[in-house]
């Protein structure tokens, strides 16, 4: 019966030890930011979710941008040469590269 306990009493301390050395569970954010990868043409640190942008392309030296009032995103994923000068409605994933914001084009709606 000593045998037992100490055996069991054994068994329950290996098991907390190998629970508590676990990474805790990530948040929500934590799963997409570690496990989301970005399009090969943007080195991006972390994804994040899709994002409306109103603004009007425009081309820089660094390529083509989407200008709103206070920033520029620059665009990946789609050829959108064609309308430069339009105002649009980009939809996408915005990241952050050594260049700045990069918006990785899902669809795109030119503005009236």
């Amino acid at each position: 019966m000593k045998m037992f306990l100490i055996l069991a009493a054994l068994g329950f301390a290996c098991f907390l030890v190998i629970a508590c050395s676990e990474k805790p569970p990530a948040t929500m954010g934590q799963v997409e930011q570690s496990e989301t990868k970005a399009s090969p043409q943007v080195a991006a640190s972390a994804a994040a979710a899709v994002a409306e942008i109103d603004g009007r392309l425009v081309q820089t030296e660094k390529g083509l941008a989407v200008a709103t009032g206070t920033d520029a995103y620059l665009v990946a994923g789609k050829d959108l040469s064609d309308m430069i000068g339009q105002l649009v409605k980009v939809t996408g994933t915005i990241t952050e590269a050594q260049g700045g914001q990069v918006i990785d084009v899902m669809t795109v709606t030119p503005v009236e």
